[in-house]
């Protein structure tokens, strides 16, 4: 049980380090220009989504539940679980991400 949250937490903990080492490279190349401005604009929604999804909301009420269900031996009542959140996350992000596409020409 433990070595999921650890898991989890060491997730969470490359992500943060790789968005530094990407923030660090971008700032050295783009610095205050105009590309770097867009770039970060164009972060702004992937970013939220991963404080909502991944480190949010979803992690506040999903955790839980999954680890209850591993802990009473309903391993898979727990798959099943995950398999919907997963696909419930892969349809909602492709279709904001779609959403985003279609309305790019309109951004002009």
């Amino acid at each position: 049980m433990k070595s999921h949250a650890l898991l989890v937490g060491l997730g969470i903990f490359l992500s943060r380090i790789a968005g530094l080492v990407r923030e660090r490279v971008f700032a050295h190349y783009f610095g205050n220009s105009d590309a770097g401005d867009a770039f970060k604009a164009a972060l702004k929604i992937p970013n939220f989504l991963q404080n909502l999804f991944g480190e949010g909301v979803l992690s506040a009420s999903f955790i839980p539940v999954y680890a209850q269900l591993l802990a009473k031996k309903h391993d898979e009542d727990a798959a099943k679980v995950a398999s919907v959140i997963g696909s419930l996350l892969f349809l909602l992000t492709s279709g904001l991400v779609l959403a985003g596409v279609l309305a790019t020409p309109f951004f002009d």
